[in-house]
Order: C-alpha cells, then sequence, then structure tokens
C-alpha cells in the first residue's frame, strides 16, 4: 500500500478549498444571473452586497470574477499534484496572494462603503485566506524537497 505523504495531503486539502470556493462563487453567480435574492438568514446584507455598484466590474459580477480565480486555482492545483515541479507550487503561492489581497480590498468595501456583510462574501475571504496558507506550506515544503535532493545529489557526485 502507498503511503501518503503530508504534502499529499495538502494538496488535496487545497483543492477542497478551491472547489468550495467555486461553489461558493457558483452560488453568487447564479443568483445575479437569474436575479434571485441570497438566502441569508444568519446575518443581513447579502443582498444589499450584491445589488451595490460594487458588485460589478465593467458589467461582469465579482462572483463571476471570483469562479473564474476557483477554476484557475483547481488546475494549478491538479498540475502541481500531477507534475510535481516548483514552478507550480510557486504559481500557486502568488495566485493565492492575489486572491487573499482582492478578498481583504473586497471586504473593506463591504464595511467601509457598502456597510454590509455578505456571508457568502465573507466565507469566500476565509477559504481564500486558507488557501493562502496551504499554498505557502506547499511552496516551503516543494522547496525544501528540492534543496536537499541536490545536496544529496553533490554529496554522491562528489563522494561524500
Amino acid at each position: 500500500m502507498e503511503r501518503i505523504h503530508k504534502i499529499d495531503i495538502l494538496i488535496y486539502l487545497f483543492l477542497a478549498l478551491a472547489l468550495l470556493g467555486l461553489a461558493d462563487s457558483a452560488y453568487l453567480a447564479v443568483s445575479y444571473y437569474t436575479g434571485s435574492p441570497l438566502s441569508c438568514e444568519t446575518i443581513r446584507g447579502c443582498n444589499e452586497v450584491a445589488n451595490s455598484p460594487y458588485a460589478t466590474i465593467a458589467g461582469v459580477p465579482i462572483s463571476t470574477s471570483g469562479g473564474l480565480y476557483y477554476v484557475v486555482a483547481v488546475v494549478g492545483g491538479l498540475l502541481y499534484l500531477v507534475r510535481r515541479k516548483t514552478i507550480y507550487a510557486t504559481l500557486l503561492a502568488l495566485l493565492t496572494m492575489i486572491g487573499f489581497a482582492t478578498s481583504v480590498y473586497f471586504l473593506y468595501i463591504q464595511v467601509a462603503l457598502i456597510k454590509a456583510i455578505c456571508i457568502y462574501c465573507a466565507a469566500s475571504a476565509i477559504i481564500a485566506t486558507l488557501m493562502l496558507i496551504v499554498a505557502a506550506i506547499i511552496r516551503g515544503h516543494d522547496v525544501n524537497n528540492h534543496e536537499e535532493a541536490e545536496i544529496l545529489a553533490d554529496q554522491k557526485n562528489s563522494g561524500v
């Protein structure tokens, strides 16, 4: 039986988070395109945020952009899972930094300008934050493994 490595668990966690974020974005996008109100029982404000002028950029809903972000994250995570190339770990880390920064900006808009909180948007921000943390750990693990492999190869080649 093949042993499951810590890095594999992290990659699967990253993929699960990205799929959860995609589902969240899809719900928001469907609501936008169908014109149906969001189900917001616990915290009022979802529909105020979703119907605000800040909910779209150039006529494209933020939720659609978020969905695209999560699709790219899933593809990047799958590429790293299959290929195990440092470039994919680096790209995941950079992508999630952008996603995190964007989430912080949109949370600021909700609190400071709209003065309402969308629980689905906040959930997406939490997901983006967790993805950033996991991607940073994956990147760190990947770099450490490559450095160890290079040291071992150098030692082997020099006869140490």
